[in-house]
């Protein structure tokens, strides 16, 4: 029993001494007298709503008789229709016309 112990120790890997540090991280509150990058909070009663963005046109990504002619009319960047399929919001037969848009594209300019 000894010597099983012996070899223990020898052969057992010293325990590193974990130390941890602890950060607080601190925002420090704007100036008086200075507005915030917010602006002011709204008057009670106000109702709260979200900044309205651009309105993209609507793409149909099914199958055209023409596609070529269909993306030669559209006004989307292709950079939007990229991030579409990265997102996965196009279901397979979508995400396909999609890229020969994309492909048609790059093609025209």
């Amino acid at each position: 029993m000894k010597l099983i112990q012996t070899i223990r120790k020898i052969l057992s890997k010293p325990q590193a001494s974990r130390s941890y540090e602890y950060v607080r991280v601190v925002s420090e509150a704007p100036p008086a007298g200075t507005r915030s990058a917010l602006g002011p909070p709204p008057a009670v009663g106000t109702e709260l709503r979200a900044p309205v963005a651009e309105r993209a046109e609507e793409i149909a990504f099914s199958h055209q008789a023409d596609l070529e002619s269909y993306v030669r009319g559209l006004d989307v960047p292709k950079e939007a229709i990229e991030r579409w399929i990265s997102a996965g919001v196009l279901l397979p037969e979508e995400t396909r016309v999609a890229s020969q848009m994309i492909r048609i594209i790059c093609k025209n300019r």
